[in-house]
C-alpha cells in the first residue's frame, strides 16, 4: 500500500514539475523585470569627444559592465536636451541591477578592473572625454499599466524617445503618481505614444517616464491631441478633491521638469 501511495505521489509530483516547466517556456522570465532597480545616467562631453566615448562603449564598457552583474537596456545620444543643455554632447543609458548594494557592489568592481582602467587611458590619449562627472538616478518601477505590446523587446527601428522627468520632491510624487493611475498614461495611448517604463526616483524627488513616437513630427500630433483632452481630464480628476497644499498649508510648489528627446545609438539593446 504504501508503495503503491509513494508511487502515485511521485506521479503527482512529475506532472507538477512539468507543468511549471511548461509555463516557464510559455512566460519565460523576463531580464528586465519590474523588480529591479534602475539606473539613469546622463553624460556630458567634452566638444567633440561624443564620437570617442560612444566607440568606447559600444567596444568596451556594454561588455564590462556585464561582466559586472549590470544589465544593458537603452542607450541614447541627445537630439533635444532639457533646459542648458548641449545635447550634441550627451550620452544618456539606463541599466537594471539586483538592488543598491548589487549596484554598489557593481560599480566598485568595474572601476577597479584593470582592464577598464586601461582602456579608459588608452581611449583618453587625445584628451579628456567628459567634461564633468556622469548624472545618476536610481529608478524603482511604478506599477502603472504600459499597455500592449510596449515592452523592451517590442522594438520599432528608428523610433524616438522621449524622456520627461518631474521633479515633484517627496510631497509632490503621490499625487503625481495617481494622476497616472487615474488615467493620464491611458490619454497618452490614446493619442498615439507608446508608453515604456514608468518609474519614481529612489530618493522620492521625482517622477520619470520613457515614451516612444514614430518620428519626431508624430510626437508633435500626438501631444497636440493630448492637450487638447488633458484640461477636461484634471476637471474630471479634480472634482471633489481638495485642493492640494504646500508643505506650510499655502499653495503647493511650482514643479519643474526636464524633457528629452533621444534616439537610441546603434549599440544600444533597446532601439
Amino acid at each position: 500500500m504504501n508503495c503503491c501511495l509513494s508511487q502515485a505521489r511521485l506521479k503527482v509530483i512529475r506532472r507538477f514539475l512539468v507543468s511549471c516547466l511548461s509555463l516557464l517556456l510559455i512566460f519565460p522570465i523576463s531580464s528586465s523585470a519590474a523588480d529591479k532597480l534602475h539606473e539613469l545616467r546622463i553624460y556630458t562631453t567634452n566638444p567633440g569627444k561624443l564620437d570617442a566615448l560612444n566607440t568606447r562603449f559600444r567596444d568596451h564598457t556594454l561588455a564590462l559592465f556585464e561582466k559586472h552583474g549590470m544589465e544593458n537596456l537603452y542607450y541614447w545620444t541627445v537630439t533635444e536636451g532639457a533646459e542648458g543643455e548641449e545635447p550634441g554632447n550627451m550620452l544618456v543609458y539606463i541599466v537594471a541591477h539586483k538592488d543598491k548594494a548589487s549596484a554598489d557592489a557593481s560599480w566598485q568592481a568595474f572601476m577597479a578592473d584593470p582592464e577598464w582602467q586601461e582602456v579608459s587611458r588608452k581611449s583618453e590619449e587625445g584628451g579628456q572625454i567628459l567634461a564633468g562627472p556622469p548624472v545618476s538616478i536610481y529608478m524603482e518601477a511604478v506599477d502603472i499599466s504600459t499597455g500592449e505590446g510596449t515592452n523592451l523587446q517590442d522594438t520599432g527601428s528608428g523610433r524616438v524617445f522621449e524622456l520627461r522627468k518631474y521633479n515633484t520632491g517627496p510631497e509632490g510624487l503621490p499625487g503625481t503618481i495617481d494622476r497616472f493611475l487615474a488615467g493620464e498614461a491611458e490619454l497618452f495611448r490614446k493619442h498615439g505614444m507608446q508608453t515604456l517604463h514608468f518609474w519614481s526616483a529612489l530618493d522620492k524627488s521625482s517622477f520619470i517616464y520613457l515614451l516612444a513616437h514614430k518620428d519626431r513630427e508624430s510626437s508633435k500630433n500626438s501631444w497636440e491631441g493630448f492637450f487638447g483632452e488633458f484640461r477636461e481630464f484634471m476637471a474630471k480628476y479634480n472634482a471633489g478633491k481638495p485642493a492640494p497644499a504646500g508643505a506650510a498649508g499655502g499653495p503647493p510648489p511650482r514643479m519643474s521638469s526636464e524633457v528629452r528627446f533621444l534616439t537610441a545609438t546603434y549599440y544600444s539593446p533597446g532601439k
